[in-house]
């Protein structure tokens, strides 16, 4: 292991923590990074030392801690490259908020019939929702840029989309399953040659690479404190300070406001003018401390060394005939993370078998699922890595795939499930599909990538005379669906809508407690299609 990486991993405490009895292999970095130790004391010293409220008293420690909270605003300008500081840096809960807030002030203001959106078939669920539901409100459209089949944006597609009508173009900078870097800057060039406002997702970028928004010319850019060594419930949106000004704000409250009658208000200069109410002083304080630990370390050292551990991933999982991996291929710059299957074991099955050995990943569709559509796969399992990460930890990983299909059987076999859940992932009853069903329900559980569908037959007297199920789940949400098939034989409809907490009443809690959504989701599906057909309706149902 090299000598910095060394002194880096002794500024994570919670790295040399144990998992059971298994040494903690933490490889989920693109939902949330560590914290080093520089970032999380600063926490002790806001609160020991002058922990109070900003911009609202006149006495020493309000005023330092208002210092300090103008000065972080000042510090993560700085980090991103943008000239006009603490103006045009606003901090917000996360990217999430931050999008939210320039749908609201720009998106429901600005769009309407005839005009479009422009985003990305890799956009977060945070970005890609939020588009959507503006343009429904609206009336505008929401055009989607296409991935190919190498995990890039079709930037010939993108030339095609971006026309006169488009008034705003919403990318990811890092996709966070493919780790495609997009080309940002030449995408926000096709849409200011439009006329048209750039808001990028900077989640993914920010905490491995160098950015500068100026050089960008992004209008909108927006990250997370909790991806870049920094603490959760905090993030920032970049903006240029023209369009603040101009912008409307969406919350309202104690501090956005200059001047308040019972008639009328009007409001602070930007940031403040979108940061209502009591802030996030400390978390804001804290990702200052983060920017400062980042620039020590070096971002290029942390872009390079993202890369080499996630060439070094992918080349050893596209050894593998038993693997299919997502994203740009061997050799090609990514971001420090790969997607990946492996043959016969559902993501959330070999995250759980990971979990054991101490090895943290991330299984399901990641806040991406029409990019899991377009891939025709329910989820994957996702390693991320960050600068404190080793080729050896990466080894343990690749290691596990090795023995998961035999340590699945011994998985669901010990004494953290029932028997009955052994007993229908050995011998499932009434799978695959019927040919003529009175109906059918589908389900999707979005958190860990399970996809199956439920046939059911009724008799005329209104009970089940004949039901199967398909299943691409995890082994624990199939078992279910098998014990479920077997039992709803004959019973009534009503019967079957009113079975809420059986499964859970059978299995008597005997299964872990993450395994909680797997082992009611089946049963949460018939119910519910019990209730549609008594109803007269029938449909989809997503949980």
């Amino acid at each position: 292991m090299h000598e910095d990486i060394a002194a880096i991993r002794d500024d994570f405490p919670i790295l040399s923590r144990s998992v059971g009895d298994e040494q903690l292999v933490y490889l989920d970095n693109a939902a949330t990074t560590q914290t080093p130790e520089q970032v999380y004391d600063v926490f002790e010293e806001f609160y020991a030392g002058y922990n109070a409220n900003v911009h609202r008293g006149i006495h020493t420690l309000s005023h330092e801690a208002s210092v300090a909270y103008e000065e972080a605003h000042d510090r993560l300008a700085e980090f991103i490259g943008a000239s006009g500081g603490r103006e045009e840096l606003i901090f917000t809960k996360n990217t999430t908020e931050s999008i939210n807030l320039v749908a609201y002030g720009v998106g429901l203001n600005e769009l309407g019939p005839g005009d479009n959106v422009v985003t990305t078939e890799m956009e977060h669920h945070a970005s890609l929702v939020t588009w959507q539901q503006v343009a429904k409100r609206t009336g505008a459209d929401v055009r989607f840029i296409r991935v190919d089949d190498d995990g890039k944006l079709d930037l010939e597609h993108a030339a095609e989309l971006i026309d006169n009508d488009t008034q705003l173009m919403s990318i990811v900078h890092v996709s966070n399953v493919l780790g495609t870097v997009n080309p940002v800057e030449e995408l926000t060039e096709l849409a200011h040659e439009q006329d048209a406002l750039v808001f990028i997702d900077g989640a993914q970028a920010v905490p491995n690479r160098r950015v500068d928004v100026e050089e960008i010319d992004a209008d909108f850019y927006a990250f997370s404190g909790h991806k870049m060594a920094g603490p959760t419930g905090v993030g920032c949106l970049y903006g240029k300070h023209h369009l603040l000004e101009s912008m409307e704000p969406f919350l309202y409250g104690g501090e956005m406001i200059r001047h308040v009658t019972y008639e009328d208000s009007t409001w602070n200069r930007p940031p403040w003018k979108f940061e209502a109410g009591t802030p996030p002083i400390a978390e804001g304080i804290a990702l200052a401390a983060a920017a400062d630990y980042l620039d020590d370390v070096g971002m290029d050292f942390v872009e390079e060394r993202e890369n080499e551990l996630a060439q070094y991933a992918l080349e050893r999982l596209t050894e593998r005939d038993d693997v299919e991996v997502y994203g740009p291929p061997l050799g090609e710059a990514r971001s420090g993370l790969v997607a990946f299957n492996l043959d016969g074991v559902h993501g959330h099955d070999l995250s759980a078998l990971l979990d054991e050995r101490g090895i943290a990943v991330r299984a399901g569709d990641h806040c991406t699922q029409p990019l899991h559509d377009r891939l025709d796969i329910p989820g994957s399992v996702r390693a991320s890595f960050y600068v404190y990460n080793t080729t050896d930890e990466i080894d343990q990983l690749l290691d596990a795939l090795d023995v998961a299909r035999d340590e699945l059987d011994s998985h669901l076999a010990s004494e953290q499930y029932h028997d009955l859940v052994y007993e229908h992932y050995r011998n499932p009853q009434n799978t695959g599909g019927l040919s003529n069903p009175t109906f059918t329900k589908h389900s999707e559980e979005t958190s860990c990538g399970d996809d199956g569908e439920f046939h059911v037959d009724v008799a005329e007297d209104g009970t089940i005379e004949n039901i199967a199920f398909e299943s691409e789940s995890c082994a624990v949400s199939s078992a279910v669906a098998s014990m479920l098939s077997e039992r709803l034989e004959g019973m009534s409809l009503e019967e079957v809508a009113e079975l809420d907490g059986f499964v859970d009443e059978v299995l008597d809690g005997t299964y872990p407690d993450i395994r909680r959504d797997c082992v009611v989701g089946p049963e949460e599906v018939i119910c519910e299609a019990a209730r549609e057909q008594m109803d007269g309706s029938n449909g989809r149902a997503v949980l």
